[in-house]
Order: structure tokens, then C-alpha cells, then sequence
């Protein structure tokens, strides 16, 4: 097999798999659209600080107690982003939890979603990563789509300074995951992440003291809340950004207003017009980011990888590549 034919399996495999990311993170936006019903059903029962404690710090031990030695297998480098990977997650869900104590739930949702377009910038300023066209189309229109989901006048405020840092945190938290995440270090990132978001918010949370579901309803929800909606899906997220770049990443997650949205019927809520041409626009932005999973060129020859042996004089692979130059030494 040539090197061009090799390159080109490898960009076959890698869209297959970018595509396959992306229909995960969709699925995670769906059952995180779940899961915020649930919270709405279980804060009458706990306080919001106590519920994101309860639900990540036991997310987290479950998967210390699966695999105790996934963190320490990480790596320096690997180590230091899921600590930020944790800071930045568990900042940016205080920081909004805080701010909605002063604004209204629509404005904090509009606000928080403009992480969709500071993701692609904040991944440009940190990792310098290229954004493509049809990328930056999908930004657009998924903040679009949010805008007529959640918009309704912003009056600047101290909910809004501290909602507009959320957003940040979280465009940060995309990024940092995209660019460290890989196949082999998802479950040590999730764990390190998941567990240093509920040992944050414990601290937040400790003060006042925690609290747990009084019904058997409310422990079913925590633990949905807290095995499928927590430990599964920010796995998933991990795994998934290994494949996708961040901007992507952002447009899809990006979906989650919308599903709270579709799933609000079977609670008897009814769908606004605006919430339907919203969703509209957040699925062309789907689109858009899908369809930008063009091939592309060859990549060129790494330098610092091992030369095959060179065939045999006379051996066909030799026919027709003799002032064909090999790669430079290092």
C-alpha cells in the first residue's frame, strides 16, 4: 500500500469517526436535556450546591473504586488539564447557579449559551485552532437558534457579569477538553474531571450542609442524575472530544435547550414558536458542522516516525518513485 493510499484509509477512518463523536455528543445533550427535568423534580428536595456535590463527588468515587489507578496513569501533563478541566466545569456551573440569583432562568440561558460562540475564540487565543467556514456557520447559527430559544432583554447586572463568566468557564472547559483528550487517557481525564467538580462544589456546598432526597422518587432521580447523567455522559463528552474539535463540540452541545424543550411536552408543557424556529436553526448548525467533515489533503510524512524498509531493487513499489524524496531527518 502507497503512502497516499495509506493516508487516505486513515482520513476515511477519521471522518467516520468524527461522525460517530458527534452522534455521541448528541446523545449525551439528550440525556443531559433529561436530566434537567430531573433536577427541577429533585430541588424541592435538595439545594442546588448539594445536588451537583452529591451527584459528581459519588460519580467520581464510583469510577476511582472501577479503576483506582486511572488518575495516577495519566501523566504530569494530563494530570494538570484535568485540573483544569475540573476547575473550569466546576466554576462555570457556580457561577451560573449564582447568577440565576439575580436574573431571570431566560435570561441566564441566553447568556450561558453564548459559550457556543467564545469556544472556537477561546480555542483560537489558547491552542491557536483553525476554524473552518462551515464551522463558524454552525456557531452562528446555533446562537442564533439560542438566542430565539432563550432571548428576552438583558439588563446588565451582577447575575449577568457573573452568568457571562460562566460562559467563558465553560467555552474554556470545551477547549481544554479537545485539545488533551485521547482514546487512551478518556477514562483518567472523566475521573479526574468528574471528581474535582464535586470537590469543588462540596466546598460550596459544606457551609450550609448537604442534603438528600427525602422520597424514593427524588434518590431514583440522584441516581439517575448521577450514573447515566453524570459518570456516563461527561465519559462520553471526554471520548468524544478526542474526535472533534471544539467549535464542533460547542455546536452540538448547543442541542441541550433544545431537548429540554422536546421533552418539556411529556410533562404537559406546550411548545412556543419560537422555541420551534430556534430548534430549527441549532439542526442547520448540526448540518453545517456535520457537513464540514470534508476529506482532506494527505498529511505529510512525520519526521520523527521509524522509515519502512525499503523494498528490494527491482521490487514494483521501487517502479516510478525513484526522484520521489523521503522524508527529512529530524
Amino acid at each position: 500500500m502507497t503512502t497516499t493510499q495509506r493516508a487516505v484509509r486513515l482520513n476515511g477512518r477519521a471522518g467516520s469517526g468524527r461522525r460517530i463523536a458527534i452522534a455521541a455528543l448528541t446523545c449525551a445533550t439528550a440525556v443531559w436535556g433529561w436530566s434537567y427535568m430531573a433536577t427541577v423534580w429533585l430541588l424541592p428536595e435538595m439545594g442546588t450546591a448539594s445536588l451537583v456535590a452529591v451527584r459528581f463527588v459519588l460519580a467520581g468515587l464510583l469510577m476511582v473504586a472501577v479503576r483506582p489507578r486511572a488518575i495516577l496513569s495519566l501523566g504530569r501533563r494530563h494530570t494538570l488539564a484535568g485540573l483544569g478541566l475540573a476547575f473550569f466545569l466546576g466554576s462555570g456551573t457556580l457561577l451560573q447557579v449564582q447568577g440565576q440569583h439575580y436574573i431571570p432562568a431566560s435570561q441566564s440561558g441566553f447568556l450561558v449559551s453564548l459559550f457556543v460562540v467564545l469556544t472556537p475564540l477561546v480555542a483560537r487565543i489558547l491552542f491557536r485552532t483553525k476554524v473552518t467556514r462551515g464551522v463558524w456557520g454552525g456557531v452562528v447559527a446555533a446562537t442564533a437558534g439560542l438566542a430565539v430559544i432563550s432571548f428576552s432583554g438583558v439588563a446588565l447586572s451582577i447575575g449577568s457579569w457573573l452568568t457571562l463568566a460562566a460562559a467563558l468557564s465553560y467555552s474554556i472547559q470545551v477547549s481544554l477538553l479537545s485539545e488533551y483528550s485521547s482514546p487512551d487517557k478518556v477514562y483518567g481525564l472523566a475521573t479526574l474531571q468528574i471528581l474535582g467538580t464535586g470537590l469543588i462544589a462540596a466546598c460550596w456546598a459544606i457551609p450550609a450542609g448537604i442534603d438528600l432526597p427525602d422520597t424514593p422518587a427524588g434518590w431514583g432521580w440522584l441516581t439517575y442524575s448521577t450514573l447515566l447523567a453524570t459518570l456516563g455522559m461527561y465519559a462520553v463528552q471526554t471520548w468524544a472530544q478526542s474526535r472533534v474539535s471544539a467549535a464542533s463540540a460547542a455546536v452540538v452541545l448547543a442541542c441541550e435547550p433544545l431537548f429540554v424543550a422536546v421533552f418539556s411536552l411529556l410533562t404537559g408543557s406546550s411548545l412556543a414558536g419560537r422555541t420551534i424556529i430556534g430548534g430549527a436553526l441549532i439542526l442547520v448548525a448540526m448540518y453545517l458542522v456535520v457537513s464540514a467533515d470534508r476529506a482532506v489533503p494527505p498529511p505529510l510524512a512525520d519526521p520523527l516516525a521509524i522509515p519502512e524498509p525499503s523494498a528490494a531493487p527491482g521490487h514494483p513499489d521501487q517502479v516510478g518513485h525513484a526522484d520521489v524524496p523521503g522524508p527529512r531527518a529530524p
